[in-house]
Formats: C-alpha cells, sequence, structure tokens
C-alpha cells in the first residue's frame, strides 16, 4: 500500500517508529537576534545574470571573491547554491557570536511534497529539511521559515509566479506554506515577503511584470497572513509599503498581529536620527506594531548594523522592539566565508553594545 509521507505522520504509522519523527521542540526567546539564511536563491530573477565588477554589492569583493561567485556553476539559476559542509561551520559561528534565532529562505530550496515541480538540482527533501530544523533547534537556535511572495521575489515559484492572484496561485501558494509549515513544525512565525514589489525594482530584475497595485495587493497580503495563521504562526513582512504610501492606509489595512521588519542598509550614527527610513521604525511602533528592523553588512557599511541596534535600542519601546535581523544577502557557499564570518561579529558587537 502506498501512503504520503503526510499521511503516515499523522497515522498510527509514525508512532510506531517509537518516537523518531517527533520534532525537537523550538526554544523559546524574548529579544531575538536574527540571521537571514538562504537556503534557496532562485528569487531575484528567472534569468541568469552576471553581477557587474562595481556593482553596488559587488563592489565590496575582493577580485578572488567576485572571480569564485561569477563561474557558471554559481550562476546556474536551476541547481541549489547551499554548501553544506560550510553552512555547518557557519551555524556554529553564528550560535558563537550569539544570534539565537534563524531566519531560513526556503524557496525552491524544499522539494514541496504537494508540487514537486517547483524543485531544482540539489532541492532538500522534506525529510532533510526537518532533520536540518531539529539539528539547529538542538544547538539552541530558533528557527523561523521564509518564503517570499513579493512579485518581485517569486521567481521560485516557477511557472505559477506568472499565475499570480489568480484560482490556481492562492492554490499553489495554500500548499507550499502548508508544506513549509510541517516541515519547521512547531512553527510561531513565519515570513512571507513582500518587498519591493513597485516599479523600480521591476525595472532593475524582473524580464517579466506582474505587479499587484492598490486594493489588490491589499488583498492578497491579507489571504496570505491569513494562511499562516492558520498553521499556527504569526506572519512578518518587510515593511516595503510605508516608504510610498499613507500612515492611515497603511494602519487601517496591515493587521496588528503581522511582526513589521523594516530596513535599511546604509544608515550610519551621524544621519540615524533624520533618516527617513529609521524614523519608519519609530512609526510603526507608535502604530501599534512590533517591529524588528534589519540591517546588513551588504554594502560595505559596517556599522550599520550595530550602531542600529544602539538607536533602536535607545529609541524603540521595549515592549514592541522584538528584535533585530542581519541580512547579508549573499549564497551560504564558501566564496563568501569572510562576509558571513563579517556579519556574525557585528552582530556579536551590537549584542556587546545593547546588552541584549
Amino acid at each position: 500500500m502506498n501512503i504520503s509521507r503526510r499521511a503516515f505522520l499523522g497515522s498510527a504509522g509514525a508512532l510506531a517508529l517509537g518516537g523518531c519523527q517527533t520534532a525537537v521542540k523550538a526554544p523559546e526567546y524574548g529579544f531575538k537576534w536574527i540571521d537571514l539564511v538562504h537556503l534557496g536563491m532562485k528569487m531575484w530573477g528567472d534569468l541568469p545574470r552576471k553581477p557587474e565588477r562595481m556593482g553596488i554589492q559587488t563592489k565590496i569583493l575582493t577580485d578572488e571573491e567576485y572571480a569564485a561567485i561569477t563561474t557558471p556553476e554559481h550562476l546556474d539559476l536551476n541547481r541549489m547554491h547551499f554548501d553544506e559542509p560550510f553552512w555547518r561551520e557557519l551555524s556554529a559561528k553564528l550560535r558563537k557570536s550569539g544570534c539565537n534565532t534563524l531566519m531560513i529562505d526556503v524557496g525552491e530550496g524544499l522539494v514541496y511534497q504537494s508540487h514537486p515541480e517547483l524543485a531544482i538540482k540539489g532541492s532538500w527533501s522534506p525529510d532533510k529539511l526537518k532533520a536540518e530544523v531539529d539539528r539547529l533547534r538542538g544547538m539552541g537556535f530558533e528557527v523561523i521559515p521564509k518564503l517570499n511572495f513579493s512579485t518581485t521575489h517569486d521567481a521560485w515559484l516557477g511557472p505559477y509566479e506568472r499565475m499570480v492572484s489568480t484560482r490556481k496561485y492562492y492554490e499553489v501558494c495554500a500548499d507550499v506554506i502548508r508544506d513549509a509549515a510541517e516541515v519547521f513544525a512547531p512553527v510561531k512565525d513565519f515570513h512571507i515577503g513582500f518587498d519591493e514589489e513597485d516599479m523600480p525594482n521591476y525595472q532593475r530584475s524582473s524580464s517579466l511584470m506582474v505587479m499587484r497595485q492598490g486594493d489588490l495587493w491589499w488583498n492578497d497580503l491579507n489571504w496570505f497572513v491569513r494562511e499562516v495563521e492558520k498553521h499556527g504562526a504569526r506572519a512578518w513582512v518587510w515593511s516595503d509599503y510605508i516608504r510610498r504610501h499613507p500612515l492611515e492606509e497603511f494602519c487601517k489595512k496591515m493587521p496588528k498581529t503581522v511582526v513589521q521588519n523594516p530596513w535599511t542598509y546604509r544608515a550610519t550614527k551621524a544621519k540615524m536620527a533624520g533618516d527617513p527610513l529609521i524614523k519608519i521604525y519609530s512609526t510603526l511602533a507608535e502604530a501599534g506594531y512590533d517591529v524588528a528592523p534589519c540591517g546588513s553588512n551588504c554594502y560595505g557599511v559596517t556599522e550599520n548594523f550595530p550602531e542600529m541596534s544602539v538607536y533602536c535600542k535607545a529609541t524603540l519601546p521595549a515592549e514592541r522592539f522584538k528584535g533585530m535581523i542581519m541580512a547579508p544577502w549573499i549564497k551560504t557557499i564558501a566564496p563568501y566565508r569572510r562576509l558571513h564570518w563579517q556579519a556574525a561579529d557585528l552582530m556579536a558587537e551590537a549584542i556587546q553594545r545593547t546588552g541584549l
């Protein structure tokens, strides 16, 4: 008799294995120091592009690093870009640095039980990813799944990225959310992306424009929030929408249950108090939203994350300031070792300086 993994895990068969399918309990933290980890990377477009040598992010690379990441192998969108031995080293480094939460951007990195057609060469089976989540929890990490449903970052959805807001699209998205929630169970938080869905970002990165606007954008965002909540999780989103739209509209249509992740990667101490993007952090908190801001070393501004952490502690109400996200925005591969290690060290500095 054939039986699906989902049916098996819900049957007496799973119990017969003596509990070996039981998930490792997720640690629970107050303040979250979060590192964004990319399992899947096929989110910025469905056509391979060699990054310009002195582009916004590549100019911080050494010649050797740039040469390593632009080989045909590393530009191939149809294979995984995740170095497992390197990840073992990096996860240990992050834990030692004080990181207590990992946000894993799954994308095409999982062979979804409901839609295996989304997998690419090297995508992980549900059992393999589940075992890794359990390993990380055993190390003391809280683990948050992330699937980005922004229409500028959803190339991982394969043909369905071109079916946005159709009946089939909703069906597929509900399926992959369910599949991911099962793998990460028990899941308390679930990031759904929704960043950079605007014309400038389409013109920079997309070969085909499929963009939601106005009420359709809000309809879909709230649909995703409800889907995540069906699995007992709280939705997290990037807070890009408030950058270009009225606060009144945002507060009326964005549920207060959704954790907000505003971000800026170039702010320095000297300009932080007057930065309009940083001001958004306080605006959201004052409006009643829980906030976990995001910084980065991706542009080479190494003071961004620690200084922003200090500033947020000083200016945000403690009851709304839930965490800080470090987002290096690079593949989890050995050629990026220096930048991953730098990101971990910057988090350690932020932890030491804030005392959180």
